[in-house]
């Protein structure tokens, strides 16, 4: 059911009721009584004049009908687009959910690979592990030190050219830096 809709009346209306105000007064004592003819024309133009205020009402009740109807149809319509909203929130939050164990499942999988990587490179003899990292991409390399033991890493590095040796242990200290925010 529509809500009522209350406004306050138009400027017409005021007119309107003060015109018919002015034509319901009494007629003063100085004058003389109006004949029956002057009469009928006075209810007549009286007639006239409720029939016209009674058809701006209903021509105003009409208007406010249609409002009434244009705003039950915008709030339907805003309703749907709400519940359509919702939907899609609730299923970008679902595929958000998803993505990000499909990402923990993906880190897991490169995790454990670069643990046995480092694992062979802890296997291998310092100078064939310097030689391999030293050609490897930094990203890579720093993945690998850093699951190598200490000690390992001393001996690689030992065997390194110093320059890479440098800008590893730069990147190294930066990452564990940024681990640290």
């Amino acid at each position: 059911m529509a809500p009522e809709v209350r406004s306050f009346p138009p400027p017409w209306a005021r007119r309107v009721v003060v015109a018919a105000l002015v034509l319901a007064a009494p007629v003063g004592f100085a004058q003389e009584k109006p004949s029956v003819a002057e009469n009928m024309d006075a209810v007549a133009a009286r007639a006239r004049l409720l029939q016209e205020l009674d058809r701006q009402i209903e021509q105003r009740r009409l208007e406010v009908a249609r409002e009434a109807q244009s705003l039950d149809a915008l709030r339907r319509a805003l309703e749907a687009a709400t519940r359509d909203l919702e939907v899609q929130q609730a299923r970008l939050e679902a595929l958000k959910q998803e993505l990000e164990a499909d990402i923990a499942r993906r880190e897991k999988v490169v995790d454990e690979r670069l643990d046995q990587i480092a694992k062979v490179y802890a296997a291998m003899k310092p100078r064939e592990a310097a030689t391999a990292i030293a050609g490897l991409d930094d990203p890579t390399a720093l993945a690998i030190l850093e699951r190598l033991p200490g000690r390992t890493v001393g001996k690689i590095f030992n065997l390194m050219d110093k320059d890479r040796v440098r800008e590893l242990t730069r990147l190294l200290e930066k990452g564990r830096v940024n681990q640290r925010e």
